[in-house]
């Protein structure tokens, strides 16, 4: 997810993910696993990326109206690790 946050402070930032923790705990213990992995603040773009892992996208919607999260975009996105690159030239994992 993606916020243009106009003000945030980095206290702010660790309020908001804390939330959006706890809705996607609860949102697992409803069925649905969701974890949030990390957020990114980028101070001088006064925006906030927030990366979720979940199986569906209509599960991060709910984790972000019950963590009353706005955002301004969600895209999917895959995350390149030391694991994720070994599977280059593998288009099953592209």
């Amino acid at each position: 997810m993606e916020r243009y946050w106009p003000g945030v402070a980095r206290t702010d930032v660790a309020t908001a993910e804390e939330r959006l923790c706890r809705a996607a705990e609860e949102l697992t213990c409803d069925g649905s696993p969701i974890r949030v992995v990390s957020s990114t603040w980028i101070p001088a773009d006064e925006v906030v990326l927030t990366l979720l892992e979940a199986t569906e996208e209509d599960d991060v919607l709910e984790v972000s109206r019950r963590g009353s999260y706005p955002f301004d975009r969600m895209q999917r996105v895959e995350v390149v690790t030391e694991v994720s690159r070994r599977w280059r030239g593998d288009e099953e994992h592209v």
